[in-house]
C-alpha cells in the first residue's frame, strides 16, 4: 500500500508540474525577456542572479525544514492518513503551489520587494502597513521559537551542534570557491556534498563540549547576525543548497528502501471528524499540515530572498512551484514513515527518523546509523529556518523605514535580533501556575496565524491579477479556502479561551485583521477595471 501511494503521489505531482505549471506561466504572462530585480540591481549582497539549480536548493531548504514532516505526521495521527494525503496532494498543486508561484512573480514585478509592499501598492497604504506589522510580529515570533529550539537541540544533542558548525564552515568554503575560483559546478558540487555529509560523522564522533544554554544562545545570535549581513551567495545560499541534499538523500534512500520493504500503514485510514475536543477536521487539518500543502511563511521567503536571486521569470516555475511540489512529496514520505512506525511516539521528528531507519534497513543500512542520519539531518534544519527568518525580517524592517544600504543591514539586523534575544529568556505564568517560555504560551496560535498569512498573500495575488485584467478564478478559490480555514480556527480559539485571555485576545485581533484585509481586497476585486495597470497612484509593469 505504501509504495503504490508514493508512486501515485509522485506521478500526480510530476503531471501537475508539467501541465498546471505551464498553465500558471501562460495565464500570468511570464516573460523570459523581462529583466529581473537580481539582474537589474545586482548588488552582490542581497540581489544576486543565481542559476536555477542552486537557487532551488536554497529556496527548498528555506521553506521546508521540519515543516512538511511535523505537520503531516500530526494530522495523520489525529485524523487518519487518507484525508491528510488528499489535502497534501490537492493543496500543494492548487493552493500552496499557486501561493508560492504568485508571491514570487509579484515580487519580481515590484523590484524584489516583499509581499507586504505589493499589498500596500495594490490595496492601500493602511492595509499594507497592517499586513507588514502582522508579518513582522509573526517572523519575530518564529525567530524566538527556533532560537529556543536550536539552542535546546545543541544542549541536548551536542552532535547536532558540531555538525551544524561543520556545515557552516563547509558552506563558507563552498561559497568562496564558487565565487572566486571559476571551477565548474560539476566538479565543485560533488566535492562539497561529500564534505557536508562528512559532518554527520564528525558530529557523532566529536560532539560539542557541554556549555550553558545562555552561552549557546549568544553564539547562535551572533551567527544569525553574521548570516543576515553577509552576501547571500557566500553563506546562506551555499549552505541551504548543500543542506537540501539531506532531504533529497532521505527521500531517495527511503523510496528505494520502501520498494524493498513493502508493507502498509499501521494507521487508520480515517478516525473521526472530531477525534477529541476542539480538534475538528475542518478547519484544523488545513491548519496542521501547513508546509506540506500551503504555508504563509513561503510567501515571505518567495518575496524576500528568492525573488532577489532569480535570473529569469521562467525560473519561477522551476524554483517556487517546483519546490512546493517536492515539499508535497516529502510530506507524503513523512506519512509513509509514520505509517511504518505505527504511531507518533517520541514526537514527529523522532517518528520520521524511526520510519526512515526502517526503510534504510531494507537496504542493509544498520538501524542505529539510519536513525542517527535522519535525526541529525532534520535537526540541522532548525538553524536554516532561524537565519533565513532573520534576513527576511531585516528586509521588512528596511522596507518599513525605507532604508537601503550597508548601514541598514547592520542596524536593521541588530534591531531584528534584539527583541527575540530578550524574549527567548522571558517566561509566562499560565493560569494553572505553570511557568512556560513565552513562545510556548502562544504556540497554539502559530498554525492559524501562518495560514492567515497565506490567505492574505493569495488575496493580494488575486488583486494583482485583477489589475492586469487576468482571469483570476484559479487564485480566488484557493484564497477563499485559506481565508475561511484560519479564521474559523481563530474564532474557535476565541470561544475556547475567551477574549480576556492572552490566547483569546490575540486570536480576536488576528480575526479582525484577516476580515479587514479581505474586505479591503474585495473592494478592488469587485470593482470594474479602470486605468489598466495603474494602481494606487503608481504605475506598475
Amino acid at each position: 500500500m505504501l509504495l503504490p501511494l508514493l508512486i501515485l503521489s509522485a506521478l500526480l505531482l510530476a503531471v501537475a508540474y508539467r501541465f498546471y505549471g505551464h498553465f500558471l506561466e501562460t495565464r500570468c504572462g511570464v516573460d523570459p525577456e523581462r529583466e529581473t530585480p537580481a539582474c537589474e540591481i545586482n548588488d552582490g549582497v542581497d540581489y544576486v542572479p543565481t542559476r536555477a539549480s542552486v537557487l532551488f536548493g536554497h529556496h527548498f531548504s528555506s521553506i521546508a525544514g521540519a515543516g512538511p514532516i511535523v505537520g503531516p505526521i500530526i494530522a495523520a495521527s489525529v485524523f487518519g492518513w487518507l484525508p491528510t494525503w488528499i489535502w497534501i496532494i490537492v493543496g500543494s498543486i492548487f493552493v500552496g503551489g499557486v501561493h508560492d508561484f504568485g508571491s514570487t512573480l509579484m515580487s519580481l514585478r515590484y523590484r524584489g520587494r516583499s509581499i507586504t509592499a505589493t499589498c500596500r501598492d495594490l490595496i492601500g497604504e493602511t492595509t499594507g502597513k497592517l499586513f507588514l506589522i502582522f508579518v513582522l510580529f509573526a517572523l519575530v515570533y518564529v525567530i524566538v521559537v527556533f532560537l529556543d529550539l536550536t539552542v535546546a537541540g545543541f544542549v541536548n544533542q551536542p552532535a547536532v551542534a558540531t555538525a551544524s558548525g561543520w556545515f557552516i564552515l563547509v558552506a563558507l568554503t563552498f561559497g568562496l570557491v564558487a565565487r572566486k575560483s571559476g571551477i565548474s559546478y560539476k566538479i565543485v558540487i560533488p566535492v562539497f556534498v561529500v564534505l557536508t555529509y562528512l559532518g554527520l560523522w564528525i558530529g557523532v564522533e566529536f560532539p560539542a563540549p557541554t556549555v550553558s544554554k545562555e552561552l549557546w544562545m549568544a553564539a547562535v545570535l551572533i551567527y544569525c547576525y553574521c548570516a543576515a549581513i553577509l552576501p547571500v551567495g557566500l553563506l546562506m545560499q551555499p549552505r541551504d543548497f548543500l543542506s537540501a541534499t539531506f532531504l533529497y538523500a532521505i527521500m531517495l534512500l527511503g523510496v528505494v528502501g520502501l520498494a524493498v520493504h513493502g508493507g502498509g500503514f499501521e494507521l487508520p485510514v480515517y478516525t473521526s471528524f472530531n477525534p477529541k475536543d476542539w480538534s475538528y477536521m475542518v478547519p484544523f487539518l488545513f491548519i496542521t499540515v501547513a508546509c506540506g500543502a500551503c504555508s504563509g511563511f513561503h510567501s515571505i521567503v518567495s518575496s524576500g530572498t528568492t525573488s532577489k536571486q532569480i535570473q529569469t521569470e521562467c525560473d519561477v516555475k522551476k524554483v517556487s512551484y517546483g519546490a512546493m511540489l517536492v515539499e508535497g512529496l516529502l510530506a507524503v514520505f513523512a506519512l509513509a514513515c509514520v505509517g511504518v512506525s505505527g504511531g507518533m511516539e517520541g514526537g514527529p521528528v523522532a517518528t520520521f527518523a524511526r520510519g526512515s531507519a526502517v526503510f534504510f534497513g531494507s537496504l542493509g543500512i544498520p538501524h542505529d546509523v539510519g536513525l542517527t542520519f535522519a535525526t541529525l539531518a532534520v535537526s540541522t534544519f532548525l538553524l536554516t529556518t532561524l537565519d533565513t527568518c532573520t534576513r527576511l525580517t531585516r528586509f521588512l524592517v528596511e522596507e518599513l523605514f525605507n532604508w537601503r544600504g550597508a548601514g541598514s543591514r547592520y542596524l536593521g539586523t541588530l534591531l531584528v535580533l534584539a527583541l527575540p534575544g530578550a524574549a527567548a529568556f522571558g517566561t509566562f505564568t499560565a493560569p494553572d501556575g505553570s511557568v512556560l517560555p513565552v513562545w510556548k504560551a502562544i504556540w497554539p496560535l502559530f498554525g492559524a496565524t501562518n495560514q492567515l498569512l497565506a490567505a492574505l498573500a493569495l488575496i493580494t495575488f488575486v488583486v494583482f491579477l485583477k489589475h492586469r485584467r487576468i482571469a483570476f478564478g484559479f487564485a480566488l478559490i484557493p484564497a477563499a479556502v485559506m481565508v475561511v480555514m484560519p479564521i474559523m480556527a481563530l474564532v474557535m480559539m476565541v470561544v475556547q479561551h475567551g477574549v480576556n485571555s492572552m490566547l483569546g485576545g490575540i486570536s480576536l485581533g488576528m480575526v479582525l485583521l484577516g476580515l479587514y484585509v479581505t474586505a479591503m481586497s474585495l473592494r478592488f476585486v469587485c470593482a470594474p477595471n479602470v486605468g489598466g495597470a495603474e494602481v494606487s497612484g503608481r504605475v506598475i509593469s
